[in-house]
């Protein structure tokens, strides 16, 4: 089976998120990165199933949406591990998150 990895950058946005969400409901926040989180365990199953990233740059780059959230994971077939790359809110322009701009494969 294919092993789900959470980088610290989305380990970081996840935390984020959380404490957003919390200002106003702490236990709304705890169900909404629950629910983030098991949306990303689909690609433990599914690991295609996201569109691709900037498909001329890159091959294996991927996001899969939930609610207003964009979850951006690379992928690739022989290493049989999802990384996590980063969990940020739709609205935010790719090209303007500095670890997708940064990414390498």
């Amino acid at each position: 089976m294919v092993s789900l990895i959470f980088t610290e950058q989305a380990k970081k946005d996840l935390k984020g998120i959380h404490a957003f969400i919390a200002k106003d409901s702490h236990f709304n926040a705890t169900r909404f990165i629950g629910q983030l989180i098991d949306k990303s365990s689909i690609l433990k199953s599914y690991p295609e199933i996201g569109h691709l990233v900037f498909p001329g740059k890159f091959k294996h780059l991927r996001q899969l949406l939930y609610k207003s959230y964009r979850i951006v994971y690379s992928f690739s077939v022989d290493k049989n591990s999802i990384f996590i790359i980063t969990i940020h809110h739709q609205s935010r322009l790719l090209t303007n998150i500095s670890v997708v701009r940064n990414y390498t494969e």
